[in-house]
């Protein structure tokens, strides 16, 4: 039943026992009067009689409009409680991912001093190397943001959460569409380019565990590392510099996203 049906129901339920009370008092004024042969003053009873009837039906909306608002309010909150498990999800996502971004900037950055001669060449270049393959992906459920759309539920929560919320959804954007372009750069350069003309860091000297683990029973003997060949790889060095300026661009986002969901759930509780 829509808004318009419910109001009318309330109309009528209201006149119908307005009318059971009051009709057979004014049937006998209007009775008394019309005996009495006043049509003026009859005439001011019955829009006296009209204007009361207006005032309870008046009386009867402003009810079940309060009474609709408060539902609204509290299905908005539902939906909230379902955002802040969201947000809750979101944050332990990011906290990890800007865990993994700072690992990628270090790594990016000892392998770079390493291009440029700044430190020697080590086993640790072919963890740097393979750990900069990792991908980036924050994967959000928007299903509360979803229902407060979808019911207009976010017009009864108050306007300042209104925009924080807003506000960190287009955050989210942003940060899916950075997220997406800098996989893309490791898919279709950066990943083929190292297994290509590097596949030799797939050992047991490699310091990631994922590979000292894997190769730990590897009896196979292992050459040392041409750095004669990787300080003239030009090109790997500038991929290792987009790797990097991709995680300082992701690390921010992440660190971002960690402040505004924090905010909106600390928002959230105290409504609460």
């Amino acid at each position: 039943m829509n808004i318009e049906k419910q109001e009318l129901v309330v109309i009528l339920i209201f006149i119908t026992k307005l009318s059971k009370f009051m009709i057979p008092f004014f049937r006998k004024i209007r009775k008394k009067m019309a005996d009495d042969n006043r049509p003026i003053k009859y005439m001011r009873y019955a829009i006296g009689e009209i204007i009361l009837v207006v005032i309870g039906i008046l009386i009867a909306l402003q009810i079940n409009n309060w009474n609709q608002n408060k539902n609204n309010a509290d299905q908005a909150n539902k939906h909230l409680a379902t955002l802040k498990l969201n947000l809750e999800d979101d944050l332990k996502q990011a906290e990890n991912l800007l865990s993994i971004s700072d690992t990628a900037i270090l790594f990016s950055n000892t392998a770079l001093e390493q291009f440029k001669t700044l430190k020697p060449i080590d086993d640790n270049i072919q963890m740097y190397i393979l750990s900069l393959m990792l991908e980036h992906n924050i994967e959000v459920n928007k299903s509360g943001i979803d229902a407060l759309i979808n019911s207009n539920s976010i017009t009864y929560i108050n306007e300042e959460l209104q925009v924080k919320i807003l506000n960190y959804y287009r955050h989210i954007e942003q940060l899916i569409s950075r997220e997406e372009n800098a996989n893309t750069d490791i898919k279709l350069m950066y990943e083929p380019y190292v297994k290509e003309n590097y596949s030799w860091i797939y050992n047991k000297t490699n310091p990631w565990p994922r590979q000292t683990e894997f190769y730990k029973d590897d009896p196979r003997s292992i050459a040392k590392i041409d750095e004669k060949s990787l300080l003239s790889d030009k090109q790997l060095e500038v991929m290792v510099f987009g790797r990097r300026f991709q995680s300082m661009r992701l690390r921010n986002l992440y660190a971002t996203t960690i402040n505004l969901a924090q905010e909106i759930v600390s928002d959230i509780e105290k409504n609460n």
